[in-house]
């Protein structure tokens, strides 16, 4: 027989290595256990990476809050009348109730979060659709409320009101042009009709729903973004705004006896946090069945908890690792690549245990059992590590910080797997069988000991590996400890003990002579092997059809990706999107920087203006207009010459206005108005305060005492937005209607930002990253399986299925209904390195068979019955303990366990299905190794 080649000598140099230096090895595994411990515990930097690309949007946003900072905090409020109709007494008097129970608990200072001094946090303001001034919070119920008692046909208030009286009170105030815009504040499905109401024929109008704002001391708060809706960036500014946020939507929800309530998008952080919390018993019952299932193949009580404290202890090793090289955390980070790394390491642990284990059954001693076996096995695990690592760096060059994060964080958790669970654990096992324990047989009394041990040691490590993960890395270790103590320290004294005098414990090993190529794995690889050109033929008709599919798959970021779809948060925004979404949108913003004192630009501004009457994108209010944010610099300056008091207070006199649009046409005039509103605001005739200085600063950036550049902005309604291409749609149009505007010779720059924008620029970057990593990846995993295997042709074999498989995967993803966003992306990454694995341990294994088998088919059978058995245990345990977390109820982790559960199984198929046919096809004569 030819000499094998399968294996490179330094394959038999690295395990006799290992097996002659085990205790030197686990020593110095425990040293550097004990010396992460202090980092993963003590050492959390609480950053976040970023999810952003960078680009214009995000530079546009950044500049606007620098110069644009906002003294309040706003939170949006949607009332839902549970009778159909909120334009009635019972609901709109509850409102104003629980509104009064606000400024009370504000008052008394109980709004205030933990963790911030007790005091009234509600901010004075103005209402420019009802034209009255406000505290904190103000809704179509007091407009109601002060009509009731002003309307001399009417002389009452909400409490002591009728139907009646409350719908010729609503038909005033729609119908005044004063506070007509209240009509802004009704759901899209409202409507009018005309009754006689009180003896008078009127508009009668009907709404299912109302929104309203409440307004904070932004500072107070910790000062920062002062919208409601961020993203998960679960800083202290952050978390207090939501928790007073909550508070307020509890006070304002009161009995809802007549309605019901939702603050918009308010606590999404807190709901990360709190579906996390409820996924990570999902998570712990995921490591348990992965686990339950290395228990099952392995048949060992000590390879199972030796292997079931080596995850606890990667957990901690890559969580020191990280936070000593600096990775920043995040959802994908924190809570995905551990638990991924659940799979990879099971597959390290049980490769190199089961290889383990076959030498063992053709009867060698432990120690040359482990070398044999590391000589057969350790390179396939090392080409499995090298491959996963290049697939997850291959995300590094996308340029945005969580993916790179992640890249690196996984590249980090592989190479901790390898050493763990792929040398260690198998060191561990050996030892422990070569001072006498773990020979199988046994009483049953030890059998049941082994069963019960068996199972704490499962259940108590992956309790430490969900306290490491989501809860508190101290509590984790501890538990971690004593599990390890109580399941491995203190049986392994007691064997030891027991051994000199009675013989094995705590074991129930299989040692069956030898390993034949029998069984349905075997059987199956076997009979399409004799057929590859078929078996070929159809899995090229299948992904032929995947790719079309594949590419279809679009790229969203829904909440409903991420939270549970009953959650408040979730349902206020499906309300939005039923009661709101269908006007005025999410709100865009147009960037402007130039000099706007001069006439010519701010005309050019109004025009561009009137031009969003005719954008399809952008939403309509109840009269027409285009959903414009109503504080912006053309309103503002129209606010001061519109008043003649006013504007001879602030000019001088009328303004020249010969096109009669509201703007003055001389630059003097304009750089009086914008000089006096951003010191003092603009008020009304009699004084009233409209809008203080600080609230013009919100929207514009103009120094009267500076020739430096204004900038200016513009928020408008842009209904549909949760789907990407009305994004899309959206910013064409708004661009084109930008060109005019981009010309004017005093603007230096248009552009557009807000929440709709920068989350398709962080898509496209996500969409463009698969893009780029998938190639990086797969080239990265060919060049180094060609040199590591020393052959070009195995190497193109071992790297074909999972192209397939990545193409099956994301056409799967299309026909269930995801979407392609930052949690389904990274699917992509994880396909590669952990389907090339499968894919490399069946090479390598065919490869060292193929040099003593007398045929291929003879080889893949053998290959088959060891390796291939192997991969079937190994994609068990991960199918079933990611299907698991396919359960839980937050999507964020349930669609990760469902994706990840298919594509394990896909990779599975192409490597007992296909490989063995390409194989066949491209292998030398059996004689080759």
């Amino acid at each position: 027989m030819a000499k094998s080649t399968a294996e490179p000598p330094l394959s038999a140099r690295a395990g006799a290595l290992l097996t002659s230096a085990s205790g030197r090895v686990l020593t110095a595994f425990l040293l550097v256990t004990f010396a992460l411990v202090p980092a993963a515990v003590f050492l959390d930097s609480n950053e976040t990476a970023s999810t952003e690309p960078g680009g214009e949007p995000f530079d546009l946003r950044d500049d606007i809050e620098s110069r644009l900072a906002s003294p309040v905090f706003l939170a949006g409020y949607l009332v839902e009348s549970r009778g159909g109709d909120i334009l009635t007494r019972d609901p709109l008097w509850e409102l104003l109730q629980a509104e009064r129970a606000l400024l009370a608990a504000d008052a008394r200072g109980t709004l205030a979060p933990e963790g911030i001094e007790s005091m009234p946090l509600l901010v004075d303001s103005f209402d420019t659709n009802s034209g009255a001034a406000y505290h904190g919070v103000t809704t179509l119920a007091n407009a109601v409320d002060r009509m009731l008692g002003l309307h001399p046909s009417l002389g009452t208030d909400l409490e002591h009101a009728s139907d009646a009286q409350v719908k010729f009170a609503v038909a005033q105030l729609l119908l005044s042009p004063l506070t007509a815009e209240l009509a802004d504040s009704l759901s899209a499905k409202a409507v009018s009709e005309r009754r006689v109401v009180l003896s008078r024929e009127v508009d009668y109008w009907t709404s299912p729903a109302l929104i309203f704002v409440v307004l904070a001391d932004n500072a107070a708060l910790g000062g920062g973004t002062a919208g409601s809706v961020g993203g998960l960036a679960g800083d202290e500014a952050t978390l207090n705004k939501e928790h007073f946020s909550r508070r307020v939507q509890k006070v304002m929800r009161g009995t809802q006896t007549h309605y019901r309530l939702w603050g918009i998008a308010i606590d999404q952080n807190l709901e990360a946090e709190e579906e996390g919390t409820t996924a990570g018993v999902f998570i712990m019952l995921t490591v348990v069945a992965a686990l339950g299932v290395v228990s099952l193949a392995l048949r060992s009580y000590w390879a199972t908890a030796l292997t079931a404290v080596g995850i606890g202890v990667l957990m901690l090793w890559l969580k020191g690792i990280t936070e000593l090289v600096g990775i920043k955390g995040g959802l994908i980070i924190d809570f995905i690549v551990p638990i991924a790394m659940v799979s990879l390491g099971v597959d390290f642990a049980l490769h190199a245990v089961c290889r383990y284990r076959e030498e063992r059954q053709r009867g060698s001693d432990p120690d040359l059992a482990l070398r044999t076996g590391f000589t057969g096995v350790l390179g396939a695990l090392t080409l499995a590590m090298l491959s996963d690592g290049i697939a997850f760096l291959s995300n590094v060059p996308s340029g945005i910080e969580a993916v790179v994060h992640f890249g690196i964080a996984a590249g980090i958790a592989v190479a901790s797997a390898f050493v763990v669970l792929g040398i260690v654990v198998p060191l561990g096992v050996m030892r422990i069988e070569r001072a006498g324990l773990g020979r199988g047989g046994g009483t049953a009394r030890s059998r049941v000991a082994a069963t019960g041990a068996g199972v704490g040691v499962v259940v108590g490590a992956a309790t430490s590996v969900i306290l490491i993960v989501a809860l508190s890395e101290a509590a984790g270790a501890g538990v971690l400890a004593g599990v390890a103590v109580c399941f491995v320290g203190l049986p392994l004294v007691v064997g030891l003990r027991r051994s000199r005098r009675s013989g094995p414990t705590l074991d129930s090993g299989d040692h069956r002579s030898h390993v034949t190529p029998s069984g349905p794995v075997p059987a199956l690889v076997i009979s399409l092997a004799r057929r590859p050109l078929l078996t070929l033929a159809a899995t090229l008709a299948l992904t032929i059809g995947s790719v079309v599919l594949a590419f279809q798959l679009e790229a969203t970021l829904d909440v409903k990706d991420f939270f549970i779809s009953d959650s408040d948060f979730v349902v206020s925004l499906d309300k939005v999107d039923e009661h709101i979404a269908e006007r005025s949108g999410e709100g865009g913003t147009i960037y402007i920087r130039g000099d706007l004192s001069d006439p010519a630009a701010l005309r050019a501004i109004g025009v561009f203006m009137e031009s969003l009457r005719e954008n399809p994108y952008v939403g309509k209010e109840v009269d027409g207009e285009p959903s414009i944010f109503d504080r912006n610099v053309v309103g503002i300056v129209r606010r001061i010459t519109a008043n003649a008091v006013v504007a001879a207070q602030v000019i001088g006199g009328p303004a020249e206005d010969a096109d009669a649009d509201g703007l003055p046409d001389t630059r003097a005039q304009v750089r009086a108005v914008l000089d006096h509103v951003a010191v003092n605001g603009v008020q009304l005739s009699d004084g009233t305060t409209v809008y203080t200085a600080q609230d013009v600063g919100t929207v514009l950036d103009h120094n009267p005492f500076s020739t430096a550049d204004d900038v200016a902005t513009i928020v408008v309604g842009i209904p549909g937005t949760r789907h990407q291409q009305v994004v899309i749609a959206a910013e064409g149009a708004l661009r084109r209607d930008l060109e005019p505007l981009a010309t004017q010779p005093s603007i230096n720059r248009v552009g557009l930002t807000g929440s709709p924008f920068t989350r398709n620029a962080e898509l496209t970057a996500t969409t463009n990253s698969l893009r780029t990593s998938l190639p990086i990846a797969a080239a990265g995993a060919l060049i180094a399986l060609a040199i590591v295997m020393r052959s070009v042709r195995y190497a193109v074999v071992t790297v074909i299925p999972i192209g397939l498989v990545v193409a099956w995967l994301y056409a799967t993803m299309y026909l269930a209904g995801f979407a392609l966003n930052f949690v389904t992306a990274t699917i992509g990454a994880l396909s590669i390195g952990v389907g090339i694995d499968y894919s490399i341990h069946m090479t390598e294994r065919y490869r060292e068979e193929l040099g003593r088998a007398s045929s291929k088919i003879e080889a893949l059978g053998r290959a088959a019955a060891g390796t291939g058995t192997v991969l079937l245990a190994s994609a068990g345990s991960s199918i079933i303990g990611f299907a698991i977390m396919g359960l839980a109820p937050m999507p964020l982790f349930s669609s990760y366990g469902t994706l990840t559960a298919i594509m394990i199984f896909l990779a599975l198929a192409a490597s007992l299905v296909v490989l063995p046919s390409l194989l066949v096809l491209t292998s030398g004569p059996a004689s080759e190794s």
